[in-house]
């Protein structure tokens, strides 16, 4: 059974990615965010614990964004 790629729950809908959602996040953002390191636009990256944008230039930048709400700022560690 497909999970959601935005919460790991099981998926019964697709979102507006065309991506496997549960009915809470069937609507997800579809414009690509622009990496905040280095202006780049960003990619869709799919893990097992869910989805999310990630810099291209990775491993030399590690910019990511949240799937669900890509304009969100990201945490600086």
């Amino acid at each position: 059974m497909p999970k959601c790629v935005v919460c790991g729950k099981k998926a019964t809908f697709e979102n507006t990615l065309k991506l496997p959602s549960c009915e809470t996040h069937q609507t997800v953002p579809t414009d690509t965010p622009i990496c905040p390191n280095c202006d780049c636009k960003m990619v869709l990256t799919m893990e097992k614990n869910g989805g999310f944008w990630r810099c291209p230039d990775y491993p030399t930048c590690f910019g990511t964004h949240n799937l669900f709400d890509p304009n969100e700022v990201p945490d600086i560690l």
